[in-house]
Parts: C-alpha cells; sequence; structure tokens
C-alpha cells in the first residue's frame, strides 16, 4: 500500500462512473449518497435531489467529502482518493442546463427534458457543485510502481 501521486489520483477521478458525497446534519450524524459524477470548470458536479438530506445537511455545513474507489474482482488491487471540498446547490439556469449536458455526456443520454423542467425552476436546482478544497488517495501498488489503470479497466471488464 502507498500513497497515491496526485496524477494518480486525478486520473482514478476521472475514470469512476461512481462516487460517494458524504456530508453532516446538524446534528453530526454522517450521510452519504451516491451519484455519478461530472466536471465543470475545476468542479466536481452531479444532479442530485434538490431538497433531499444533503441539501439540508449543507445549509448548516457545507463541508463535503467526496469519495472515488476502484477495485478489481477479487481484491488483488485497489485504489481510493478522497475529496474534501464545499458543497453548493448552483441556481443559475444555464449552469443547470450544461450540467444535464455534461451528465448525458457522460451517461450516454439526452437529458434535455430534465435540463428544461429544472432550469426553469433554478431555486430548486438539481445541480451541486463540489469546490475541491484538498485531495488524498491510497493504492495497493507498491512503491515506486505506477498503478496501471488499463489493465485495471480489463480486468474489470472480463470478471
Amino acid at each position: 500500500m502507498r500513497v497515491m501521486k496526485n496524477e494518480e489520483m486525478h486520473q482514478l477521478i476521472n475514470l469512476c462512473r461512481w462516487a460517494t458525497i458524504c456530508s453532516v446534519d446538524p446534528d453530526c450524524t454522517p450521510y452519504a449518497i451516491e451519484a455519478t459524477p461530472f466536471h465543470d470548470g475545476g468542479d466536481i458536479c452531479f444532479m442530485i435531489n434538490p431538497r433531499g438530506r444533503t441539501w439540508k445537511n449543507i445549509q448548516s455545513n457545507p463541508k463535503i467529502l467526496l469519495k472515488f474507489t476502484m477495485a478489481s474482482p477479487q481484491l488483488s488491487w485497489w485504489a481510493g482518493v478522497s475529496c474534501h471540498g464545499k458543497g453548493m446547490f448552483d441556481t443559475d439556469p444555464e449552469n443547470i442546463r450544461r450540467g444535464w449536458e455534461l451528465l448525458g455526456q457522460v451517461m450516454n443520454q439526452d437529458y434535455t427534458r430534465f435540463a428544461e423542467k429544472f432550469s426553469s425552476r433554478p431555486a430548486r436546482s438539481t445541480l451541486f457543485r463540489v469546490k475541491i478544497m484538498s485531495v488524498t488517495g491510497r493504492c495497493s501498488a507498491p512503491v515506486g510502481e505506477p498503478l496501471d489503470f488499463k489493465a485495471m479497466q480489463e480486468e474489470i471488464r472480463e470478471s
């Protein structure tokens, strides 16, 4: 096990199609949801429930932890990245439309209907934006050896 290099952490973040969003409620109870990430500028974004528990939690504490992980089916290798940041729901109608378009590119789906619906009601924005403050990561690769992301992806596809 070793600490991941910056470029490895960013590569893992870009490869993951799923992330865990962790927040804390006013009573300091942790809460987590999973969602598909996409990137907009320097932020990591998600389309999530505009009035769910994450929304409620960030009203009192906007600190967010995003967790990205990959592992082989047999757990012969693994890698995990934690991104600490500040979360907010973006209420700009144009950003909401662009968010649905960017998510559509990741998911290979047309979300035009959702883009129009939610951008017309920006106070109930689904665009959750996380401004990353710090990133840490660990992996199973031995010290001095790079992570082989291509081999990792092939092993996952074959299983």
